[in-house]
């Protein structure tokens, strides 16, 4: 089955920084008037031609190779938390590692256990709040945000509610954090969890400002009926669940400190801005009539670029991807195929994934032992050539920063 998107683009996307005020996704300002264009871009993600980009090209580059030692091993290739001035890590057993921008070790603690000032598990990233240096750290198990300085010191802790994960936390403004609630998602019902009326409506309202200092929760009035999640589920003959595989696309994305919501079940794409959702895309046909729908949302976008996944909900070792994206300049959409100079290899996607990045960059990595065989093999130029005849095979990855071009 072929799937259409009609994509309606504003030419600027808009930001937010104020305290949140919720409101109707109905009322209209003439902000969202004058920003949407008039004649709607219409694109068959499945008829996209590719276009062969050469990062180098189009963006500034930047390579962070990270110190390693027997305290500062990462056990994941990509980082929670990359800012102006910090990268940061969570390991599996709960350590949290602190490195510049350099990728010099400055921190490392681990605050897992069974204390008052202590979580069980990290649930998701890590959020930074770069201004106050403070990391935020959730643990569904406690049902709390535990709050800690840059170097580990613990400040407070913020009590969520009862059945509320907050997936893609994100740093708002200066005071509230924003996310998005996942419990009732895809499987709720079948695993036999019974759901009230109040359960229905958290479910269908799902978007949370979160007070950094209290926790106390304010939701954004935005009403979305038959959610549907980022998870495929195989289920058994008797209608209970088998198996369940999470893919990496996410309803919301940030290039700091602009926000974009784009639901799998709706057919708008917002912007937060002000606390008022504007919209800014439409994409048809919806995806409650396609016989296998295809969650579309925005992996990154830039001042210049606007990058879109597309993932069939489906259950499937392989579900079917598509890789959109939108050149403003051009005025063009395409199927990128993303090219390292130095390295004479493909970029991964996404660009992004539910990670805090600063302004208009994108991320990749390179493991070490795969830079050492490309070194001794006499494939590096540039200043990768250079980091890599520095490694050892068990070092930390090689972390690639991709600053894109205004």
């Amino acid at each position: 089955m072929k799937y259409s998107i009609i994509i309606v683009c504003i030419l600027a996307l808009v930001g937010c920084s104020t305290k949140p005020r919720s409101v109707s996704t109905t009322e209209t300002t003439n902000d969202s008037v004058k920003d949407v264009r008039k004649d709607p871009i219409i694109i068959d993600i499945t008829k996209s031609p590719e276009n062969i980009l050469v990062l180098e090209d189009i963006a500034n580059i930047e390579y962070i190779p990270l110190e390693t030692n027997d305290s500062t091993l990462v056990n994941r290739p990509r980082p929670d938390v990359v800012s102006g001035r910090y990268i940061i890590y969570q390991n599996n057993n709960g350590q949290i590692l602190v490195f510049n921008r350099k990728g010099k070790s400055l921190y490392s603690f681990n605050h897992s256990g069974g204390g008052p000032e202590e979580y069980f598990k990290i649930y998701g990233s890590i959020i930074l709040d770069e201004e106050k240096e403070e990391l935020f750290v959730e643990d569904i198990h406690k049902a709390k945000i535990f709050v800690y300085s840059i170097d580990g010191k613990f400040k407070r802790k913020l009590a969520l509610p009862k059945k509320f994960f907050a997936e893609c936390l994100m740093n708002y403004d200066k005071d509230y954090l924003f996310c998005y609630n996942v419990y009732f998602l895809d499987h709720t019902e079948e695993s036999g969890e019974k759901m009230n009326q109040e359960d229905y409506r958290k479910r269908d309202n799902p978007y949370f400002f979160i007070s950094k200092q209290t926790g106390e929760i304010t939701p954004l009035e935005y009403s979305i009926s038959n959610r549907m999640g980022n998870q495929s589920i195989q289920l058994k003959d008797d209608g209970t669940i088998g198996m369940i595989v999470g893919m990496d696309i996410y309803p919301l994305t940030q290039n700091f400190p602009k926000i974009l919501i784009t639901e799998f079940a709706d057919d708008t794409l917002y912007s937060l801005k002000n606390g008022e959702l504007l919209p800014i895309m439409i994409k048809n046909p919806s995806a409650h009539k396609m016989v296998r729908p295809m969650m579309v949302a925005i992996d990154l976008f830039t001042d210049r670029y606007v990058f879109i996944n597309a993932i069939e909900k489906e259950y499937k070792e392989i579900p079917k991807s598509i890789y959109i994206a939108y050149d403003r300049q051009l005025d063009d959409f395409y199927q990128p195929n993303l090219l390292n100079k130095e390295d004479n290899s493909p970029f991964a996607i996404p660009l992004k994934g539910n990670i805090p990045l600063p302004h208009n960059t994108g991320i990749d990595y390179i493991r070490a032992n795969r830079l050492v065989k490309k070194y001794k093999s006499g494939k590096l130029q540039g200043r990768l050539k250079q980091i890599a005849s520095k490694l050892k095979e068990d070092d930390n990855p090689v972390l690639i920063l991709i600053k894109f071009k205004e």
